[in-house]
């Protein structure tokens, strides 16, 4: 199992109705590959934790970095992983506030994504643990 997590500036602001069909389309594109994760989106931002098998989720990483709706694209882990967070989701969503987006990057903003070590595990547990609470609805 394995899983990569970025963030990301989206290039225009989304309607609901394009958070919608957005979710929809992904949601049945990550089911016919055996990909789960969870997609936070506010603020113009995007967070999204994919999970599945490596050449997947690497897919997926590597058509999302190329889209034109995306901006920044920065991935903050890539790595192996024991077991699913988001077993039950093929994607997993919420819409956020400007503030809960700025506590999700928490440590960092946009600006400084590049100084930022891939796979710090204290960043990646920070950021596990926050998807979680918001799209979960679990503590953090």
């Amino acid at each position: 199992m394995h899983h990569i997590i970025y963030l990301s500036r989206a290039t225009q602001e989304f309607s609901a109705p394009e958070l919608v069909s957005l979710l929809l389309r992904a949601r049945s594109n990550n089911e016919l590959v055996g990909i789960t994760g969870a997609l936070v989106y506010g603020a113009g931002q995007f967070l999204q934790i994919m999970e599945g098998e490596e050449a997947a989720v690497s897919a997926l990483y590597e058509r999302i970095s190329t889209d034109s709706r995306h901006q920044y694209v920065f991935k903050m882990a890539d790595k192996a992983i024991e077991e699913r967070t988001f077993t039950d989701w093929s994607m997993a969503f919420r819409e956020v506030s400007a503030e809960q987006a700025a506590e999700l990057q928490g440590y960092v903003s946009s600006d400084d994504w590049g100084q930022i070590a891939l796979n710090d595990e204290s960043a990646n547990a920070l950021v596990l643990r926050h998807m979680r609470a918001i799209v979960l609805g679990y503590g953090v």
